[in-house]
């Protein structure tokens, strides 16, 4: 790791890697009267390898938080012109192969691992670069020892170093990591990682791991997201990724909807292309997978709870600072978001509970989140279409309930309407006043104003199609970028195929 540091301030210790057996000692002992590296440090009782980083204050340059490890270059290698030796080298360097090199490095490989911090969470993973093991003590989902490898059939090429001591092997030798920031300067610490990281919600990460740390299944648990009882923030143990953990209380009364909406889900797990967040993974408080929940009704009695993981998304509609946005961006995710429903839409699903909170921003993308558990009523709110109040025993089509709450979700990105407002015939009058005069003030393009106002009409007739909408031209300036990203993609040929649908419907 190389940066640029003021001399004047000193670097934050982060952690050690120590011997933590005999052949361990032996090793690092001899590796230390051969090589000498600056950053392995002997005691009375230790031996290991003193890891810090650069403070906030003396940081000038882009910091690359990453740390091979390694037995280094065998003779053979250095003669080809490959002298990199890694930051934490676990095998003396020598001028010729010796019985001792050769036996360390039948365990450890040139470049064996990298430590890394990742970029969104700032936990701290270990990943395998070769084929030979190595063992991480308790580190899998049930606190049993977890064997992390780079082959290609490997089930764990990575793991989070989540223990404030983190004991590995690597073949016969045995060596503890040990997180060493020390609580004065945790604050400064905190700060360093924070400027280097890609993610608006690295704040309600914990950087440093504490004694006493909560895994839920396949996460490691960190905080409770701000204003919801049932979503709490974590880091995936094997990737290092943020996720969010969403607890899911079981009930007969409903449960054939939230298994279809967690299957509906779990489809998307690797699908980014077609506005839809996917889920992660499934579990209960078995601790099995796939959950109770999803075998026979005789099991969801002795069951509670279930819980899934999906990715931390930045920010939502309600969050997103709009106003720092250029047009064409603000467009992009609004077509993104009419995108997912029409694709649930297209599978003869409704979504049932869009509002501003569902529609998400991850890595640039805009999504909208699926709706678990349906609600037992419609609650007072502006997302709830005029028609729900006015009949109660009318029929309700509810892709048009769908296309007024995305339209009024949209809103939000523009001005603030009252979130439970009930629309009524004065209310509707004056949602419609403000609308114009967002858009005479050019805070909402003439096409989108008059896509809003189709979205919004009175009467659900009125109001266009998943499909019909997606084909406005108030989409005109951004889909020529989209399409190119697009091209080929699962979305674009649902839309197609949407549409010939729909035109052969008309012809009929």
């Amino acid at each position: 790791m190389t940066s640029t540091s003021n001399p004047l301030v000193r670097d934050l210790n982060y952690f050690v890697l120590s011997a933590a057996n005999p052949a361990a000692i032996h090793l690092l002992s001899e590796i230390q009267s051969k090589s000498s590296p600056p950053t392995l440090h002997s005691g009375e009782e230790t031996i290991g390898y003193r890891i810090s980083i650069p403070s906030h204050n003396s940081r000038q340059d882009e910091v690359c938080y990453k740390w091979r490890v390694g037995a280094g270059p065998s003779p053979a290698i250095a003669k080809m012109g490959d002298i990199f030796v890694p930051e934490i080298l676990l095998c003396p360097q020598d001028t010729s192969q010796t019985p001792s090199s050769k036996t360390v490095r039948a365990y450890i490989k040139h470049i064996h691992a990298v430590l890394f911090l990742h970029p969104q969470s700032g936990a701290l993973v270990l990943r395998s670069r070769s084929n030979k093991p190595i063992i991480y003590e308790q580190g899998d989902i049930h606190d049993q020892d977890v064997e992390i490898c780079g082959g290609p059939d490997s089930k764990v090429k990575s793991c989070v170093l989540r223990r404030r001591k983190n004991y590995l092997q690597f073949g016969p030798y045995r060596f503890l990591l040990e997180f060493t920031v020390s609580h004065q300067d945790r604050g400064r610490f905190s700060k360093t990682i924070d400027r280097s990281l890609h993610h608006r919600h690295h704040k309600l990460f914990s950087f440093i791991p504490s004694t006493d740390i909560e895994t839920l299944w396949n996460v490691w648990l960190h905080r409770k997201v701000p204003n919801s009882s049932s979503l709490q923030t974590g880091v995936h143990i094997y990737t290092g990724q943020p996720v969010a953990v969403k607890t899911l209380h079981n009930k007969i009364r409903g449960r054939r909807y939230m298994i279809d909406q967690i299957k509906l889900a779990s489809r998307y797990r690797d699908k980014a292309d077609n506005g839809i967040l996917g889920i992660l993974d499934v579990w209960c408080e078995h601790w099995t997978s796939p959950p109770c929940l999803l075998k026979p009704s005789s099991a969801v009695i002795q069951c509670r709870t279930t819980y899934f993981s999906m990715p931390l998304a930045e920010q939502n509609f309600l969050h997103k600072r709009w106003r720092k946005l250029d047009t064409n961006t603000h467009l992009k995710y609004l077509y993104q978001t009419l995108c997912g429903l029409a694709e649930l839409h297209g599978q003869g699903v409704v979504h049932g509970n869009i509002q501003p909170g569902s529609l998400l921003i991850y890595e640039q993308r805009a999504y909208i989140s699926l709706c678990m558990q349906r609600p037992d009523a419609y609650d007072t709110s502006i997302c709830a279409a005029p028609e729900v109040w006015l009949d109660k025993y009318r029929e309700l089509d509810e892709t048009k309930l769908d296309i007024w709450a995305l339209a009024i979700s949209w809103l939000f990105t523009c001005l603030r309407p009252p979130a439970d407002l009930m629309i009524t015939r004065h209310s509707y009058k004056h949602l419609q006043t403000t609308l114009k005069s967002r858009r005479d003030k050019g805070r909402v393009p003439e096409p989108l104003f008059e896509l809003l106002q189709e979205m919004l009409a009175w009467d659900p007739c009125n109001r266009p199609s998943a499909i019909e909408a997606l084909n406005h031209k108030a989409w005109l300036p951004v889909l020529p970028r989209i399409a190119r990203k697009a091209k080929g993609s699962r979305t674009r040929r649902l839309i197609q195929a949407l549409e010939q649908r729909e035109q052969r419907a008309k012809e009929l």
